[in-house]
């Protein structure tokens, strides 16, 4: 191990060889033989055989303690492996249909939502070239690490999370479910003007858009907030534009941003 400055706590400590960017657990649909994963980067599709992981950024403590522990509770709460099942309701609004899963026993908005802020603060710390499209400004950076290793969430509308989830598509059984081919894994890009700053990530066809700058006189509603979940539904014209990237993306064909 080599010693130097961790970037979570700034402590000069042993780090790590292996700190995961995304954890394993999110690519868990994806898992095919030889425990291989296929990720799709910026430019092509291919097969890594781990998922992304980056060396002598953490200590330990920061690692298995702080965003270990947020990842623990974001993987049972996401594989609904609580004592307790979670249960989602689904709601029409304006045409548009949602999950929501409200008064939930599970649902803690403090882990779920820092959970899903250390992911975009550790892409952006990140060197490697799957998240090289997410380089947030040092300010931002700073934020979100203070606000990781204080525990502190802070207000569903301070860096807000907007979650669409892959299309229900019906079953044999008359249900309705996820289907595997409207739930790619893509590296995260970033849409910037003048006014906004976005941040895409799609994680086995679940798009987390997190709003790092935005008009003071915009509003949005969040898909985390302190008492609930509320989650767009994707619809399959959307997720079959994604899958169209996705194969010129494995034909070797670059895309333009």
């Amino acid at each position: 191990m080599r010693v130097g400055e961790c970037k979570l706590c700034l402590q000069t400590k042993e780090l790590l060889r292996e700190s995961h960017i995304i954890p394993r657990f999110l690519y868990k649909l994806l898992t095919g033989e030889n425990n291989s994963t296929v990720l799709i980067d910026a430019e092509r599709a291919r097969i890594r055989y781990n998922s992304e992981y980056e060396s002598d950024i953490l200590c330990k403590d920061c690692d298995n303690g702080v965003i270990g522990k947020l990842d623990d509770y974001f993987a049972k709460y996401l594989h609904d492996e609580f004592p307790i099942k979670s249960e989602m309701s689904l709601v029409m609004v304006e045409g548009i249909e949602y999950a929501l899963r409200e008064n939930d026993p599970n649902y803690d908005y403090a882990k779920y939502k820092l959970f899903l802020l250390s992911l975009l603060w550790r892409s952006s710390i990140s060197s490697r070239r799957f998240f090289g499209a997410v380089k947030l400004s040092s300010v931002v950076e700073e934020d979100l690490r203070k606000m990781i290793i204080y525990n502190d969430a802070g207000d569903p509308e301070t860096y807000p999370c907007l979650i669409f989830l892959p299309p229900l598509i019906s079953t044999p059984d008359g249900g309705r479910g996820f289907h595997p081919f409207y739930m790619p894994t893509m590296s995260p890009v970033t849409h910037k003007n003048a006014d906004w700053e976005i941040c895409k990530f799609v994680i086995e066809g679940m798009t987390y858009y997190f709003i790092i700058s935005r008009p003071p006189t915009s509003k949005v509603e969040p898909s985390v907030e302190k008492n609930k979940l509320f989650m767009r539904i994707s619809t399959v014209e959307e997720q079959l534009e994604m899958h169209n990237l996705i194969v010129k993306m494995a034909m070797g064909h670059k895309v333009k941003k």
